[in-house]
């Protein structure tokens, strides 16, 4: 998979990592994913896949410091017509950059 990085600054949203689209499929595996928390606040993060209906979570609410990377080793296999992968976060004044390799 090529290197996807995405600022996120939103708090209470959920945003697409990578948008599902039936007509356009990706398939790959996933290798990692970086969540840099660039704030100074601590950010309580999920990750899912997302088949338009339900959700599963690779992690659910995981607190992440203000400063502090995590890092997801070995996620597994991902089909974009199938799933989106999204993040959602909360926090104040939330600024987290993902990388996904």
């Amino acid at each position: 998979m090529a290197y996807i990085y995405r600022n996120i600054t939103t708090s209470g949203a959920t945003n697409n990592l990578i948008v599902r689209d039936t007509n356009r499929s990706y398939s790959g595996n996933i290798n990692k994913i970086n969540i840099s928390n660039n704030s100074a606040n601590p950010a309580t993060v999920n990750i899912d896949y997302h088949d338009g209906t339900n959700s599963f979570y690779l992690i659910k609410n995981v607190v992440i410091p203000a400063g502090v990377a995590l890092v997801l080793d070995d996620c597994g296999k991902f089909n974009s017509a199938e799933y989106s992968l999204r993040i959602h976060n909360t926090g104040s004044s939330p600024d987290l950059t993902v990388i996904i390799n």
